[in-house]
């Protein structure tokens, strides 16, 4: 098999980050209640930029390969494996391991690729919507019509939270750092979208949502923490799952006992693995992709996996709309498939 490691750039090099290169290893064998998937796509997160740069590591038992999510077909099962079959096209939340061209899971990790997804639309679904619907659906207990605020709502979670929330009939509303963005987080049905770098923008949100927000799922931290505060209703609920803007606020505990406010925050990828496939397990019965209002990733771009460090790259720059795949289909002997096309 192949996969991604990190490592110091070369001699004479210029200075920089790690830089992701493809290794051979050896292909693993699954054990009990294990997969093993052969990988056409893996999705990239935050959270890979951060591991590479060591300051957020895999959690103990991981491997030291990026990625937090995958789809592809299931090469191997191994004992006690029930309900999927060799040949199947799933796609799996993961701890790491992601940027290869095989990876082992536990099969209660595992999610079905939807019928007329494409692979690319599979790999990035996992991770987004176990986020979105362990924060807002299990630990906000949204229910219809809660007004909810998305930060960051152009980003790969962000894009799939605002699309979930309404698809649990909320009223959604989010912020973005540039006027296009708005405009195009406005088209998935977020309204209104407040640019949160602009000087007025916490008079923006209070004069076009005056009545609050229930809800702020924040994946960005300091940076829109009085855009929280000033959005939070009474008995609102401040969920914080990202820090990319900062992690010390200043808070007054008064102003949280006045409005009867909830803080709470958490990482998926930290959680123990009975607590994430209670979530996946959550998402089988509940099948939010589904319907013809069924929840779907948005695609910012596919990248071939010998581009990956360019694909990084373009992460690290941000102003995206949703989610970048990597495409490892070439690292099979397989006929290539479409990683956009619908199966």
């Amino acid at each position: 098999m192949r996969q991604v490691l990190f490592t110091d750039p070369a001699s004479g090099s210029p200075a920089g980050p790690p830089m992701p290169v493809w290794v051979d290893a050896p292909t693993p064998a699954p054990g009990a209640g294990q997969v093993l998937i052969e990988v056409y796509a893996s999705g990239l997160n935050r959270a890979d930029l951060l591991q590479r740069d060591a300051d957020y590591q895999p959690p103990a038992g991981e491997s030291a390969v990026p990625g937090l999510e995958c789809a592809g077909r299931i090469a191997a099962s191994g004992p006690g494996v029930t309900g999927w079959q060799v040949g199947d096209l799933v796609c799996a939340l993961l701890g790491s391991g992601g940027y290869a061209s095989h990876v082992l899971v536990s099969q209660d990790l595992l999610l079905p690729v939807p019928d007329g997804w494409s692979l690319a639309e599979a790999a990035a679904l996992p991770e987004a919507l176990a986020t979105a619907w362990w924060n807002l659906r299990t630990r906000a207990g949204l229910r219809p019509g809660d007004r909810v605020l998305v930060h960051a709502a152009n980003s790969g979670v962000g894009t799939m939270a605002v699309r979930l929330a309404r698809s649990l009939g909320a009223i959604v509303a989010g912020t973005v750092r540039t006027p296009m963005l708005a405009e195009r987080v406005r088209a998935l049905g977020a309204d209104p979208v407040v640019v949160s770098t602009s000087p007025d923008a916490e008079e923006a949100l209070r004069r076009q949502a005056p009545d609050g927000f229930d809800v702020v799922l924040d994946l960005v931290g300091a940076a829109v923490s009085g855009l929280t505060l000033a959005g939070l209703r009474t008995n609102g609920r401040w969920l914080c799952v990202g820090v990319l803007g900062g992690d010390e606020v200043p808070l007054s505990l008064r102003e949280v006992i006045r409005r009867r406010l909830i803080l709470t925050g958490g990482s998926l990828r930290g959680l123990p693995t009975a607590e994430k496939a209670a979530i996946i397990a959550d998402l089988r019965r509940a099948r939010p992709w589904a319907g013809p209002d069924g929840v779907r990733p948005v695609i910012a771009a596919a990248y071939p996996a010998a581009d990956i460090a360019a694909a990084l790259g373009r992460l690290e720059r941000g102003g995206l709309l949703g989610k970048i795949v990597l495409d490892v289909s070439a690292h099979h002997d397989a006929p290539v498939i479409d990683l956009t096309e619908p199966l």
